[in-house]
């Protein structure tokens, strides 16, 4: 490995950068995507009992079906 050769108080002042990047950046990001839209569809619509929804129904047709 070349260049300069890395310290303790680098390698903890690096950290302390990325905490900070990952705290004023990321963590907002991600907070804001939570508001505008719900990804995982995670909110229940209206009276819904659950959070079921049928699956739908794929299945090829009797004559389309293949061995």
């Amino acid at each position: 490995m070349t260049g300069v050769p890395r310290s303790r108080w680098t390698d903890h002042a690096a950290r302390a950068v990325l905490a900070c990047v990952y705290f004023l950046v990321v963590t907002p990001a991600g907070l804001c995507v939570r508001l505008i839209r719900d990804p995982l569809h995670g909110r229940r619509r209206g009276r819904a009992p659950s959070y079921w929804e049928e699956p739908p129904d794929e299945r090829p047709a009797t004559g389309e079906a293949r061995r």
